[in-house]
């Protein structure tokens, strides 16, 4: 075999031509590549690109997009401690809590300003004070009776008939200075809070408002709250 053909066979020296023309396809195709990246949108413009095609799709097949809602915490009850409470346990729950609302609405009153009326014809703070302590007395002296099923004595009396009981009991104890006042305030709501916590908690019927015990409980915490806030609102009117 000749050296030219053994050249050929073994993969020696190449034809000018060839090699030419494999350098202008490689440098054709690196152009083209070139060509395309400078052409080619950003991602970013790419993407918002793709999001315009699709709703401009969806609009012309009659179909809204919609964000899905973002899943909200779960929440957490505002008082947890009530969960799982028995009757009983709510109705004294309730009772506190109302009763805490009195004593943030008269903290730091001045004896001489619980004297001063809260309006004309109206009480003065003093009046209200012992109006309750009245009121958890009413509970003490039918508290058994009560419990037994027998309705309170002032279940049935309307608001003029109410508002004579109310004078005659704060008159009764009208002497009382404001110092004294709080303390059987204090003393009052114990010994109803003592005599309640003695009571079972079944039946359960015995805590509802459809029994004459339960009724005369779950009217308390109203009571409570509407004076504390009449006081509150006096004081932030005058200044007391």
């Amino acid at each position: 075999m000749s050296p030219r053909a053994k050249a050929g066979r073994g993969g020696g020296a190449r034809k000018p031509g060839r090699a030419r023309a494999r350098g202008a396809t490689r440098a054709t195709a690196r152009v083209a590549r070139a060509r395309g990246r400078a052409g080619a949108a950003p991602p970013a413009k790419r993407a918002a690109a793709a999001g315009a095609s699709t709703r401009k799709g969806a609009k012309r097949g009659g179909l809204a997009l919609v964000p899905k809602a973002a899943r909200r915490p779960p929440t957490t009850p505002a008082f947890p401690q009530t969960e799982g409470a028995s009757s009983k346990q709510l109705v004294m729950f309730r009772l506190l809590k109302a009763r805490a609302q009195v004593l943030a609405a008269i903290q730091g009153l001045a004896a001489g300003v619980a004297e001063r009326p809260l309006g004309e014809g109206r009480w003065n703070v003093r009046q209200i004070v012992l109006h309750l302590c009245s009121r958890d007395r009413a509970r003490l002296r039918e508290f058994e009776a009560a419990l037994r099923g027998v309705p309170v004595s002032w279940q049935d009396l309307d608001a003029e008939e109410m508002a004579r009981l109310n004078a005659s009991e704060v008159g009764a104890i009208a002497h009382l200075g404001w110092d004294e006042a709080l303390r059987l305030l204090h003393s009052t709501r114990q010994a109803l809070i003592e005599a309640i916590e003695g009571v079972p908690d079944e039946p359960v019927e015995v805590w509802g408002p459809g029994h004459p015990f339960g009724w005369m409980l779950h009217a308390l915490p109203g009571h409570d709250e509407h004076h504390a806030a009449t006081i509150k609102q006096w004081r932030a009117e005058s200044g007391a």
